[in-house]
């Protein structure tokens, strides 16, 4: 059953590291990205989409730890403001796929 993509499958949900530059390829329809670490810079995340349609969904959590770091993201695919660091808190942050660019549609603090 390799290869079935979400609704008729899992989302994928996979973990990520903390780098200045994380580039990010997007091929299921709901993407959940965990940043494994707190971040310990700024951060720019590229986001590469690979065969998806309108509505996928693609969220980020991104926790902070000590040092509140921003976090942005390339503007070719995605269209968003960024996510503004809070010391010690995590954000969550979802698009939607439209038209071919990831819009930002909410950001939430968890903690």
């Amino acid at each position: 059953m390799a290869g079935i993509k979400y609704p008729f499958g899992k989302a994928d949900v996979t973990a990520a590291t903390t780098a200045t530059a994380m580039p990010v390829t997007v091929s299921n329809q709901f993407t959940y990205k965990k940043l494994t670490a707190n971040l310990t810079a700024a951060t720019v995340i590229t986001v590469t989409v690979d065969n998806l349609a309108d509505g996928a969904e693609l969220y980020f959590e991104i926790p902070c730890g000590a040092t509140a770091y921003n976090t942005t993201f390339d503007s070719t695919n995605v269209t968003s403001a960024g996510v503004t660091g809070v010391i010690n808190k995590t954000k969550v942050i979802r698009f939607v796929y439209v038209n071919g660019k990831f819009v930002e549609t909410s950001q939430t603090q968890i903690n």
